[in-house]
């Protein structure tokens, strides 16, 4: 949606607000996975709920591509948002079972891959633009990807049937809930950044829309380089400090990148911001699934609820300050959200080095 929304904006003639229900519909798609995903996985499995909620995606993908409304637009939004959400609770639970006390290398392994996928959406974006195509060009090629994909399930997914079942149910621990908290703060900083960042650049350091566009890409290029890195620091390193080194790269980062008088240094602290960002996420996740122990499929749907409620509340809260203010007074917001996780994790920190 990020790459999207500005051209979104251009042909419906939307403000900074509605355009951010794009995103908040995104979000709100993925607390409905949090709330029922768990009852849906459990009574499908989670192999078949991943070609299911996929099937979903790629549906929702025509809608945007088709859509001339507003309304449609959006819809396509909270589709994609449930059936993605839904998808990622089932892999994340397979391999929490599979993998046990290797998870957080699992997991940051799966991240990776999803991070060299994700770069590819504004530079796919902003080169259909200036080849002369329109911005719907680049969603095809995803499309083709999932009939691929699709093609070859049987193959691929035979060996999870074991997994398929047994979504435990009851309390989750208050460690659990502490890291909730943690990629409440971090999640909502990084769609945050992706959602509004070539607005950021476009209007605040002046650099025309595509470039904007595709400068996206480095915030994305360097979540993977810093998640690539993770991976490696995390056979060697606890992972409660670690996480707090990665919190405070990437807070110097965001506050360069936003504060920094002219779109070079800017971009600097953007490359900064994805590297400390990027493993926030996923060291945290595999901390919570930690924590819940034989709860982990319930506590991967739970996790929705905070990422979820975290994108569908801050981008359009930026979107309405933008409105008022400018996007550049509205980034404040996100240099509050990522101290908050730093302290958090601050505490932490300290509270496993007892």
């Amino acid at each position: 949606m990020g790459p999207v929304v500005p051209y979104l904006r251009d042909e419906q003639g939307l403000n900074y607000t509605i355009s951010s229900f794009h995103f908040s519909a995104w979000a709100l798609g993925g607390i409905t996975a949090g709330t029922f995903g768990n009852l849906v996985i459990s009574k499908l499995g989670c192999s078949r709920a991943i070609w299911t909620c996929t099937t979903g995606l790629a549906l929702a993908t025509l809608m945007l591509i088709t859509a001339k409304l507003p309304f449609f637009t959006i819809l396509s939004g909270y589709i994609g948002g449930t059936c993605g959400s839904m998808m990622g609770h089932s892999l994340t639970s397979i391999m929490s079972k599979r993998f046990g006390m290797k998870r957080t290398i699992g997991i940051t392994e799966a991240n990776i891959g999803g991070s060299l996928f994700a770069l590819c959406a504004p530079l796919l974006v902003g080169q259909c633009v200036r080849m002369g195509l329109s911005w719907r060009a680049a969603l095809v090629v995803p499309l083709i990807f999932f009939l691929c994909l699709f093609l070859s399930s049987g193959k691929v997914f035979n060996s999870f049937n074991a997994a398929t079942k047994g979504f435990a149910t009851g309390v989750l621990p208050v460690r659990y809930w502490f890291y909730w908290f943690v990629i409440w703060f971090s999640v909502a900083s990084e769609w945050s950044i992706i959602y509004w960042t070539s607005e950021f650049l476009e209007k605040a350091k002046g650099l025309v829309r595509e470039d904007a566009i595709q400068a996206i890409s480095i915030f994305l290029v360097t979540m993977l380089l810093g998640r690539i890195i993770g991976l490696k620091l995390a056979h060697s390193f606890r992972v409660a400090p670690l996480l707090l080194s990665v919190s405070i790269v990437a807070l110097s980062g965001f506050l360069l990148y936003w504060l920094a008088p002219n779109h070079v240094l800017s971009l600097v602290g953007l490359a900064i911001t994805g590297l400390g960002t990027a493993n926030i996420y996923p060291l945290s996740y595999s901390q919570a699934l930690g924590a819940a122990d034989e709860k982990a499929g319930l506590a991967a749907a739970r996790m929705s609820l905070s990422t979820g409620t975290a994108v569908l509340t801050t981008p359009l809260l930026l979107g309405a300050i933008g409105d008022r203010y400018g996007i550049e007074k509205a980034f404040a917001v996100v240099a509050i959200l990522m101290t908050l996780a730093m302290i958090l994790l601050a505490i932490a920190a300290k509270r496993k080095g007892k």
